[in-house]
């Protein structure tokens, strides 16, 4: 799907500003007393991450090593009370680019994904017959899944919170690679390294942490139990293979539908409850079929519309 030109220039931009940001939040930083060892490290491997963070940093030195020199003939007071004057400006300045409100909204068709990286490092896979929002503004980042899937591996920028709203529920980054699949009123989140907490809207459901390795699904019933899961499994879409494990037929089929325009039906509902295992290529719709038909004794028929499986007549 064609994307428009706007969207590109925009997210250009978002990320230019987010750079800004960062570099100004750290030189800030920097330049307090009390940051720690941690703090010292993050910031060097922010550094090195790119030519461009060292550029936008170097900014900000040359900056204030002009204004030091500047005050260097006035009285030690005046020069203090100018100096505090000058942070408080590039606060203010830091901050108008941290308030502005930026959102976008990215949609992805049946069988169509697509990858985004953002300025922190931050990378969004997106899976088929997905629309989410990307919000950017003030000490935080926020996406809303409004439904379909995405894998979120987290930059190591840690000025700012990120989250996650799906569902009526809100997944936090605790440093990790998570994945979150959002289908009619069920959200399942699953851990590929690191952690994340869930906290519901309504706030009668206690909130829970889920490891790597880990997942869980919840809805407007509250939170399942926390399973453990095959982090090759929960990923494999990104490399276009459907993997079942002991299966629904009824769900296998709903999985296939979400990667082809043509639709799968099942017609007789004792198919429903047949299980599937196994590991297929998603793009390859007759493939699919075909698997179904000889691992059970099924006919298909196509009509205007959708292939329909049935059980094979005696």
């Amino acid at each position: 799907m064609e994307k428009p030109q706007q969207t590109e220039q925009t997210r250009f931009e978002v990320e230019e500003n987010s750079l800004t940001e960062q570099a100004a939040a750290w030189f800030l930083r920097i330049q307090q007393s009390d940051h720690n060892h941690a703090e010292q490290k993050t910031f060097e491997a922010w550094l090195a991450q790119s030519e461009a963070h060292r550029a936008e940093y170097q900014q900000y030195v040359r900056l204030w090593q002009n204004l030091d020199q500047l005050e260097e003939r006035k009285p030690q007071k005046k020069r203090h009370s100018t100096i505090v004057g000058i942070i408080l400006i590039m606060v203010m300045f830091s901050a108008l680019h941290w308030l502005v409100h930026y959102e976008e909204v990215i949609i992805t068709a049946i069988g169509e994904r697509e990858q985004i990286k953002l300025a922190d490092g931050t990378t969004i896979d997106i899976n088929t017959n997905t629309k989410l929002r990307l919000a950017l503004f003030g000490l935080t980042r926020k996406v809303t899944i409004e439904h379909g899937e995405a894998l979120f591996k987290i930059g190591n920028e840690r000025l700012r919170t990120f989250e996650v709203y799906a569902g009526n529920g809100t997944i936090r980054d605790i440093g990790t690679e998570f994945n979150v699949n959002l289908e009619k009123d069920k959200t399942t989140v699953a851990v590929l390294e690191g952690a994340v907490e869930i906290s519901l809207d309504d706030l009668l459901f206690p909130s829970a942490i889920i490891q790597s390795g880990q997942q869980l699904s919840y809805s407007k019933h509250g939170l399942s139990d926390t399973l453990r899961t095959d982090t090759g499994t929960v990923a494999a879409w990104r490399k276009n293979r459907l993997v079942f494990r002991d299966t629904p037929l009824s769900e296998v089929v709903q999985q296939i539908n979400r990667y082809h325009i043509r639709p799968v039906r099942l017609i007789d509902t004792q198919l429903n409850t047949l299980r599937v295992s196994g590991e297929f290529n998603a793009t390859d719709r007759d493939g699919l079929v075909r698997a179904l038909k000889t691992l059970f004794p099924l006919q298909s028929s196509e009509l205007d519309d959708m292939t329909v499986l049935h059980v094979e007549k005696q």
